[in-house]
């Protein structure tokens, strides 16, 4: 790798959820010449256009993935949680030199961090970090409905939709749902 300083973009999935982990991503482009069109906010791209793009973005950049699951979620929080995946998810194999992290995520470094309130819409780095997590999060829960299909992750993907809370309120909480939510309906 070249002594290049190098531009992170940091994002998050799974922060508002019932059920599954909390993923974050980041992304250092290698280079910005050849960045595949169609990167925003992965909540404005269909399911498969993000898929396209995940392996595209995975072509030529550096990732880094932070899994915090439901059981640690609930010890310490959600917020705590989202910057612990934060944390795990910072590249150690590369001189960055600015930290870009959507929202109000934080991150233990001495290096230049910016936080950025809707940082996906205006950040091509945060953008591709949001669909790496995004991707990666929802491949997690489609796994996971497979193992108990009665709260359909594979098509709410951990949200409070209202066939979750009726399979919920029909079949209980599992060892996947975030108890500290007050999921007792």
């Amino acid at each position: 790798m070249s002594t290049q300083n190098y531009v992170c973009g940091f994002d998050e999935v799974g922060r508002g959820a019932i059920a599954g982990p909390v993923v974050v991503a980041s992304v250092v482009f290698y280079n910005y010449s050849n960045i595949p069109d169609g990167i925003k906010d992965s909540k404005k791209i269909s399911a498969s256009k993000r898929l396209i793009l995940f392996k595209k973005i995975k072509s030529i950049a550096s990732i880094g993935l932070g899994i915090v699951m439901p059981n640690i979620i609930d010890k310490i929080g959600i917020s705590k949680a989202t910057n612990l995946a934060a944390q795990q998810s910072i590249p150690q194999h590369m001189s960055i030199k600015k930290y870009l992290l959507d929202g109000n995520i934080k991150i233990d470094t001495h290096k230049s961090v910016k936080n950025i309130i809707k940082g996906d819409e205006n950040y091509v780095s945060i953008a591709a970090a949001s669909i790496i997590a995004k991707v990666t999060r929802d491949k997690i829960m489609v796994n996971k409905s497979k193992e108990n299909n009665n709260y359909k992750w594979d098509k709410n993907k951990g949200y409070g939709t209202k066939d979750h809370l009726l399979a919920i309120k029909k079949y209980g909480i599992t060892n996947y749902h975030r108890k500290s939510f007050n999921l007792h309906i």
